[in-house]
Parts: C-alpha cells; sequence; structure tokens
C-alpha cells in the first residue's frame, strides 16, 4: 500500500540514531524524520474515503473493495478520520453536503514548509464539483505556515505514486534521489532541505520499508 522512508542529515545521524528512531521513535527534529507514499491503512482508494466519511451513502456500489472481501460498513464508521486533522475534516463534509465528491488520487505525501525548510506527511486527496477543485492545506507543525505537498519521482524516470494520473496534478515540488543524496526541484530551481542540529543540506535515504 506504500513505502516509508527513514530521512536523514548524513553529518548527523549514525545507526544508533536510526536503531533508536525504529524501537522508541525518538528522533531530532530536522535531523532525522520519516515519510510515507502512497495509501494509508484502509484507505486506500476512493470508495474507502467515501466509507469513511459517509459519501458512499449516496454512491453505493455493488463491487467489492479488497480482493478478500471488504470489512463491514460498521468498521469504516469506526475509523474517525483519514487525515488526522479535525478542521480538514470539518471542510470535508461541508464539501460533501455541497455536492464535490472525491477523487482516485489520494495517499500519504511528503509536504514542505517554505519556511522551516522540512517535510512532513500528510494525506493528500482531491474533491471536485465539476469544474472546481478542492486540495486540502496543512499547516507546518512548527511555524503554522501552509504546507505544500511534494511529488516523489524516487527514480527520476517520471513515474510515482500515480504516474498515470500525472497530468491531473499540478505539483509544485518534486521529491527524487540522485548520487546518494536526496534532493527537490520547485517548478523555478532546487530547493533545500535544512538539518536544524548542523544546518547542512545533505540528506539520505537511511532506511526504505515496502508495505504491501
Amino acid at each position: 500500500m506504500g513505502r516509508g522512508y527513514l530521512i536523514g542529515c548524513n553529518n548527523c545521524v549514525n545507526d544508533e540514531d536510526i536503531n533508536n528512531y525504529w524501537k522508541e521513535d525518538i528522533k531530532r527534529a530536522g535531523t532525522i524524520f520519516y515519510i510515507h507514499t502512497g495509501g494509508v491503512m484502509m484507505c486506500f482508494c476512493k470508495e474507502q474515503i467515501e466509507k469513511i466519511y459517509g459519501a458512499f451513502k449516496k454512491n453505493k456500489s455493488e463491487n467489492r473493495l479488497l480482493a478478500g472481501g471488504d470489512p463491514p460498513d460498521e468498521f469504516y464508521k469506526r475509523i474517525k478520520s483519514a487525515t488526522g486533522n479535525n478542521v480538514i475534516d470539518k471542510i470535508i463534509y461541508e464539501k460533501i453536503n455541497m455536492g464535490y465528491e472525491f477523487t482516485e488520487i489520494l495517499g500519504d505525501l511528503p509536504y514542505y514548509c517554505e519556511n522551516c525548510k522540512k517535510i512532513f506527511t500528510n494525506f493528500y486527496f482531491q474533491m471536485e464539483k465539476i469544474n472546481e477543485l478542492y486540495l486540502p492545506n496543512y499547516e507546518c507543525e512548527k511555524c503554522d505556515s501552509i504546507l505544500e505537498p511534494v511529488y516523489p519521482l524516487w527514480d527520476k524516470s517520471g513515474g510515482g505514486t500515480w504516474a498515470d494520473d500525472l497530468e491531473k496534478i499540478n505539483f509544485k515540488y518534486f521529491i527524487y534521489y540522485e548520487n546518494g543524496l536526496i534532493k527537490m526541484k520547485s517548478n523555478i530551481n532546487e530547493v533545500q532541505l535544512e538539518c536544524d542540529h548542523c544546518g547542512n543540506n545533505n540528506f539520505s535515504i537511511m532506511s526504505c520499508i515496502f508495505a504491501d
């Protein structure tokens, strides 16, 4: 359902830091952090997010969501949120009442703070009504600035989480891996991540987990 990446500063992060992160979730802010790309647990298609927010009531489908059989509707009712954000959840319900519908483009993505030069993981999705499109705005945990979603192109080949739908997405930032280092570019030029501990901008993928 996605990939998880532990990214760290080459100057500061060592094997002990990595082991402590996985064992105890201990991290130095801006020195080592985890991002996830792709689907999230029990929400990796349009029909599932519709069930979580009750929109499936007007868009019921007889098709099964999962090959092994779907959980009962009561299961989805117990999942309070796909975003973990009360403000955005409120907007989702308002948009549903206004006739907006979720698109197929959804999943965890890295988000970039232009002020702090940090990346975070948030749940990306789209809702549309005729020619109007709603995208969620997440705030930085440190400075409250609006974060920019980042499109992962790890192999620089044009692939990624939603390669077939790339023409539908207007991303300002792209993240990729080159010569052992994490690189980010905007539509205009290269941008930098920044380590809070040493100020260095050399970050690498320290560990990668593939989730089925």
